[in-house]
């Protein structure tokens, strides 16, 4: 994202001593009216197990406290956003996006500021807060595999090229971001010094994968599905997804090494006549106990604000991405760097794939 690399330790730093009252910090309680069942928000993710996490945290709740209506919308893409400023017609309040769409989105006018005198964000991590969102979780992109579909474990990007020792299909997101990273990675390229990309080299080393690809994934579901199935052996997979298929007795397995974190933000689309109810609700989202129930309980995702971690376990703590021991082997998407790259190297992506 270009933002200022984590420090292994800043999710947990401060947490120790907080109090439950301090955790559950300034809220904005939207009180119920008469009129209130006649309002409501429209909120667009990424569906899937994630979506429903968020149902469960924050959009049922939020219902419940408030008396508005959620409406549940996804596939919080670009070109729908922009769509819907562009026309006048925005119907989304709120969108759950990740970071790259955002900087995009920036640069087109499409997001609201978030205003700082709803949302407070004082335990909110420095990272995760943008002048135009907040991010409300921190996921990784790992490599991921069926532990009874191979004989011995992959360890890192390496051997996901290595189609020798480690045989049989694989798959990938259907796009440049992440990929081009994994595939420096697999070609030797020391993580912390994958910006600025060598892109020549990232595609040369792609096309030696390119035919043991099987499928190429454009949702988190799909990715899930082909591992479960055995359709794939392994697959770049977010690990939120992953750790809901683990739960259900799904035999796949993360490798940390080499992946890529990075964050969801909640954004507002420009000139939602709901803009103000659209805050709130971001606040309500921000509050400590609920990201807790969010990632402590539901999804393995990592929380944005700081003293959510005095609610969550210490077992499910190893397993979100934030947790030190598995941030300190990954890299920091940049966003940043992406941004003003994102269309052209998609576009050459494309037609990498039909070459």
């Amino acid at each position: 994202m270009g933002k200022k690399k984590i420090s292994r330790r800043e999710f947990l730093k401060g947490t120790a001593v907080a109090t439950a009252a301090a955790a559950v910090g300034p809220h904005i309680f939207v009180r119920k009216a008469t009129a209130a069942s006649n309002k409501k928000i429209v909120i667009c993710s990424y569906g899937g197990s994630y979506q429903a996490s968020q149902r469960k945290a924050f959009f049922e709740p939020f219902e419940k406290a408030t008396g508005i209506k959620v409406v549940e919308a996804t596939g919080p893409d670009l070109a729908k956003i922009k769509a819907q400023v562009t026309s006048g017609n925005v119907e989304w309040d709120v969108v759950d996006i990740e970071s790259r769409i955002m900087y995009t989105a920036i640069t087109e006018n499409l997001l609201e500021p978030i205003d700082t005198n709803i949302v407070k964000l004082n335990t909110i991590v420095k990272p995760a807060i943008h002048k135009y969102g907040i991010g409300n979780i921190a996921f990784t992109t790992a490599l991921t595999y069926n532990k009874k579909q191979l004989k011995k474990a992959p360890k890192n990007w390496a051997d996901f090229w290595d189609v020798k020792n480690f045989p049989g299909p694989r798959s990938l997101q259907d796009h440049a971001p992440f990929n081009l990273e994994f595939a420096l990675i697999a070609d030797g390229v020391n993580k912390d010094k994958l910006y600025p990309l060598d892109i020549d080299r990232a595609f040369k080393k792609m096309s030696q994968i390119k035919g043991n690809i099987d499928a190429w994934w454009e949702s988190g579901a799909q990715s899930i599905q082909q591992l479960t199935s055995g359709a794939v052996v392994m697959s770049s997979a977010w690990n939120g997804r992953v750790n809901v298929a683990q739960s259900k007795g799904v035999p796949l397995e993360i490798v940390w090494d080499g992946a890529a974190y990075d964050w969801d933000l909640w954004a507002v689309p420009k000139g939602t006549p709901r803009k103000e109810l659209a805050m709130k609700f971001i606040q309500f989202a921000l509050d400590a106990k609920r990201q807790a129930y969010q990632c402590g309980k539901l999804i393995a995702y990592g929380p944005s604000n700081k003293l959510a971690y005095n609610y969550i376990d210490k077992a499910r703590q190893k397993q979100l991405p934030t947790y030190p021991d598995n941030l300190a082997k990954q890299f920091s998407f940049n966003s940043k760097w992406w941004q003003p790259r994102l269309n052209k190297l998609n576009e050459k992506w494309a037609a990498w794939k039909i070459s």
